[in-house]
């Protein structure tokens, strides 16, 4: 994910103002509903020791994962389609070239071919040198271990699972990133796609006060102090950040919170679903919210020991929810 920083913009003057400010914000922000107890069917239970291990691997021996290393991206992509491979019977690579180097999203397909999709995906890509273990080891991981959720059921609406290489820098917010390749092939063949989730740093919570920050004083009215729950960041005009961040809340103990918000506000679209909208695809972004939490972000302290495998298989568990209702409404 890309760092940055952003303010709302003030909303009048004097009593009015805040009045309208506060009311402003309370149309950006859903709060979470009541939580479930957390008890899981056994056969849905994501293995929190597994995630760990992804990440691990992931942020360790394949280091560094950048565009200046494309081999590594090459082996960081062939693992991953190896794992998904052990869910999916179909698992493609989508090869493209950027300044005549290849690059690969790797894609896997569950359920029957539809009409509609959904899609779910996450950048195995890390910033600089680093390891990026929440950065975006945590997103890939969870998505592989969403793959063997999704085998497990009889799916009645096709879902494909991404993973993109090129999200950081130099490529963020160029057509060159994966994700927008994968997106602008969506678009040319046609495809109905009904949401794309991307999973964007999933794995630092933090129960101390004060450990959750945020660009705008006022969100602290909305927001909580501490660092315990997922956010789920969706446009102004959509109420599919609502429908995930209340699977989330009904099928795990894991505090979800919603944010719709204009893109124009840094940190709405620092990430890979910039590139659905860009196709007009509805997308939301599931994340810790990087940055404003996890103080190791873009560092080298960012490292698979400071995750909680616990809390993040939470919310695959609640992804996968969401997607096995909205399955069974279709």
């Amino acid at each position: 994910m890309i760092s940055g920083k952003f303010q709302l913009p003030l909303i009048g003057k004097g009593i009015a103002g805040l009045a309208a400010a506060l009311g402003l914000l309370w149309m950006f922000i859903a709060r979470p509903a009541n939580f479930a107890s957390g008890h899981y069917a056994p056969e849905h239970r994501v293995d929190p020791l597994l995630l760990q291990e992804h990440v691990r691997k992931l942020s360790e021996e394949f280091v560094p994962r950048n565009s200046n290393h494309p081999e590594n991206l090459l082996r960081t992509a062939e693992y991953i389609k190896n794992a998904l491979r052990s869910s999916a019977a179909d698992v493609a690579l989508q090869a493209f070239n950027v300044q005549k180097q290849q690059f690969v999203n790797v894609l896997a397909k569950y359920g029957p071919e539809t009409e509609e999709m959904l899609v779910v995906g996450a950048h195995y890509d890390a910033f600089s040198n680093l390891p990026g273990a929440d950065d975006n080891a945590s997103g890939v991981a969870g998505l592989i271990e969403l793959g063997k959720l999704l085998k497990k059921i009889p799916l009645r609406t096709r879902v494909e699972l991404a993973a993109w290489p090129l999200e950081e820098p130099p490529y963020f917010a160029g057509s060159d990133m994966g994700s927008a390749v994968h997106a602008r092939s969506l678009k040319e063949k046609g495809k109905h796609v009904k949401l794309m989730i991307a999973l964007e740093m999933i794995g630092y919570f933090s129960d101390e006060k004060g450990s959750q920050h945020y660009p705008a004083t006022l969100l602290k009215l909305f927001y909580p102090n501490r660092g315990n729950f997922i956010a789920v960041v969706d446009q102004v005009v959509s109420n599919q950040a609502q429908k995930v961040k209340s699977a989330l809340n009904r099928f795990t103990d894991l505090p979800a919170y919603s944010i719709n918000a204009p893109s124009f506000v840094p940190g709405i679209d620092f990430s890979d679903h910039r590139n659905y909208w860009a196709e007009g695809f509805p997308a939301v972004m599931v994340t810790d919210t990087a940055f404003y939490r996890n103080l190791a972000y873009h560092s080298k302290t960012d490292t698979f020991d400071k995750l909680n495998y616990e809390k993040m298989a939470k919310v695959v568990y609640g992804i996968f929810k969401y997607i096995e209702e909205v399955d069974w409404k279709k």
